[in-house]
């Protein structure tokens, strides 16, 4: 559930969004590590803002070919630009592999609970993940992006990249030590089998995995039909086959035994898939067929809203009842989940106070909701016109549940709204506050 909260003044509405994370620190051994200087350019929705961290990063000095290790990245306090209290924040992000192997891996730091006041500094804190070594040499490690995902009222996702390529703040010296593990074939097609054999294992039960290929991000459905073991002699045999559904490129298998892990590099190629007819008794260099597959992945049920007050239009006491008017500062509904559920945005408003201590009740104001699909969004409704309440909930929009069908989109919400000042209403300025809720 995401709520906002609008103040009206005289009326007068105010909307705004936030985000920022953190982790707790963790303790590390004795380890290799550097401090920099890393410039980022984040952006929250479509704000802008610079962020200058100082990293430190760190790993183990020295390790051995298919040990998987731990890396930590310390990071400065992000600058406060939530205008609302955050409540809670996660964090995660890359570091970049250079050297004697390439890539990526993903770290990242448990949810963390504020609140953090508005516009107060977010800190990031440390953020840990696991990297297997896949051969000697030397293995360095960069500063790479972050993302933040915030609660403050609603979710909203800081996204930070370097502004230019980070130095390098660690780096591991990888030796060839310890137990040895070898992959036959050492290239796969979707749906093949491979063969693991190695020395110098402890004697029993092993285990073998597919991974990335930097022995991360295992999959245990990549692999079907596995059996490994260690003999007497410290002699691995394993076999397994890969699934038809196993992602292609290079990957790793990663063998382990306790706390030891080996990966060895392991290409897995596309399978050919059966004719659909077309091709049939055509020669294969005259006519040829390619799978194409798409994963959609399905994103949160979001809202963002414009910044600024909503002030209604001034009245002057004269005797009878008065009626300011105005609009509500857009909402904007995104729903990426990729499923058939519906959602609501529903509002309640306090009554309107002065300073000198009079009051209009909240029913004095009415709504007027209007509501828009974007091109390609599923349909949604406009709630009824009618007064709102301090503790009963009226409806702003609404999209049905799809019935079976996939619903989403973009959408917009807005109101006119209509304030009924009594003539013995007192002189001065009021303020209520309006708090949307969309579940």
């Amino acid at each position: 559930m995401r709520r906002t909260r609008t103040t009206l003044r005289g009326a007068a509405a105010v909307i705004t969004a936030a985000g920022a994370v953190t982790v707790p620190a963790a303790a590390a051994g004795t380890a290799h590590a550097a401090t920099g200087q890393v410039p980022y350019q984040c952006t929250i929705f479509s704000t802008v803002f610079d962020y200058d961290a100082t990293v430190t990063v760190t790993a183990p000095a020295s390790a051995s070919a298919g040990d998987t290790v731990t890396v930590r990245a310390d990071f400065s306090d992000l600058p406060g630009v939530a205008p609302l209290p955050i409540e809670s924040w996660t964090t995660s992000g890359t570091l970049t592999v250079s050297g004697a192997q390439s890539g990526s891996v993903p770290v990242s730091a448990p949810k963390r609970t504020g609140p953090i006041p508005a516009h107060g500094a977010v800190p990031i804190g440390e953020v840990t993940g696991k990297l297997t070594l896949s051969g000697g040499g030397e293995v360095r490690l960069a500063p790479g992006g972050l993302t933040i995902v915030a609660d403050a009222g609603a979710q909203a996702t800081i996204s930070c990249t370097p502004k230019q390529t980070p130095a390098s703040l660690a780096t591991i010296s990888v030796g060839e030590g310890g137990p040895a593990a070898s992959v036959s074939p050492s290239s796969v097609v979707q749906g093949g089998a491979v063969s693991v054999t190695g020395s110098g294992w402890r004697p029993g039960a092993a285990d073998i995995a597919l991974c990335d290929a930097n022995g991360a991000a295992c999959k245990a459905d990549d692999l079907a039909g596995v059996t490994a073991s260690v003999n007497a002699a410290g002699e691995l045999t394993a076999s397994a086959t890969v699934a038809e559904s196993a992602s292609v490129g290079a990957r790793a298998i990663v063998v382990g035994q306790g706390t030891v892990r080996r990966a060895v590099p392991l290409t897995v190629t596309a399978k050919s898939q059966p004719p659909t007819g077309q091709c049939a008794g055509r020669a294969a260099d005259e006519c040829g067929e390619q799978k194409i597959n798409l994963t959609v992945d399905g994103g949160p049920l979001t809202m963002s809203r414009e910044p600024g007050e909503v002030d209604l239009t001034p009245v002057t006491l004269d005797g009878t009842e008065q009626t300011a008017t105005g609009s509500l500062r857009r909402v904007e509904v995104i729903d990426a989940r990729g499923g058939t559920a519906g959602w609501s945005l529903t509002g309640t408003l306090t009554d309107f106070t002065s300073s000198g201590g009079t009051r209009i009740p909240a029913g004095n104001l009415t709504w007027t909701p209007a509501c828009t699909a974007a091109p390609g969004s599923s349909a949604v409704t406009p709630g009824s016109a009618g007064p709102l309440d301090t503790t009963t909930a009226a409806t702003l929009c609404n999209a049905p549940d799809g019935s079976g069908r996939i619903v989403g989109g973009t959408f917009g919400a807005d109101a006119g709204v209509s304030l009924k000042v009594p003539a013995t209403t007192g002189a001065g300025r009021y303020t209520a506050v309006l708090t949307l809720t969309l579940s």
